[in-house]
């Protein structure tokens, strides 16, 4: 039996448009009579996940900013917190960098300098609570995750470019085309998948998940269905237990439909 389904957004639970079908609404609902908790495991901050399902979302589990904010509703349950120092140090090594935009990510909120104002429309699509400031130097506020936007849109050759120049506590993954997100080794959306399996007592044949990106690699690990999408980048596809229709064609919810309907062949 399923006891705990787990979702990436962008190119897996979404469309190309950011948009879920609203059949959502009925297979919610339907999860919660046969008692699934309902995940949405992304790199997105925490608020925007949030205000993204209200007013369902008290009734739901947010593995936010690539496991390194989780919460219960609005009740936070973990955060795993970058270093000082190791914020400084990805400072020193991207901020003068010309093709990128750094967008460091912490529990309050995102912030942005103000000379990259221009992009204040790429960063309303992830993030609902963000200030622009004048240095990073100005932030107060506990760091989980430092995004890198690539204007290229090559985000594996800025993975390249930077993955040995920090120390092996930080991690560092690609998440689509444009973006590279960095943030503690330890924090990562498969982690994020055990802590809630750990506290409520649910085996990861249990559960299942479904991803398109390289950051959703050790959610699929967690559990016994891991899906990947048609969508998704190949490394992902062969770890997964199944490769699904794509994120314009409603895979997820195809899937979980079948998962409310037969739960007793899980």
């Amino acid at each position: 039996m399923i006891k705990l389904i787990a979702t990436d957004m962008d190119g897996t639970f979404l469309n190309s448009d950011k948009q879920f079908d609203k059949e959502f609404l009925d297979i919610f609902y339907e999860m919660k009579k046969q008692d699934i908790k309902f995940v949405v495991a992304s790199g997105n901050q925490y608020y925007r996940l949030y205000q993204k399902f209200i007013p369902l979302s008290e009734q739901m589990y947010f593995v936010a900013e690539n496991g390194g904010y989780i919460a219960q509703g609005a009740t936070e349950l973990y955060s795993n917190i970058i270093k000082p120092e190791h914020v400084a140090l990805v400072r020193n090594v991207l901020e003068n960098n010309e093709r990128v935009v750094l967008i460091v990510c912490g529990k309050k909120g995102a912030y942005v300098l103000k000379e990259h104002f221009h992009l204040r429309n790429e960063v309303k699509k992830y993030y609902c609570n963000y200030s622009f400031v004048n240095s990073f130097d100005d932030v107060n506020d506990d760091i989980i995750k430092i995004a890198v936007f690539d204007y290229q849109q090559k985000a594996n050759e800025i993975f390249d470019q930077i993955k040995n120049k920090f120390p092996e506590e930080l991690r560092i993954v690609t998440s689509g085309n444009e973006w590279v997100d960095i943030q503690n080794k330890d924090a990562h959306k498969g982690l994020g998948i055990q802590f809630l399996q750990m506290i409520y007592d649910i085996d990861r044949s249990e559960c299942m998940a479904f991803g398109d990106q390289m950051n959703d690699y050790e959610m699929l690990q967690q559990v016994k269905y891991g899906y990947a999408m048609e969508n998704a980048v190949d490394m992902l596809k062969d770890i997964a237990y199944e490769v699904i229709q794509s994120n314009d064609e409603q895979g997820v919810l195809l899937k979980i439909k079948d998962v409310l309907e037969n739960n007793e062949k899980y």
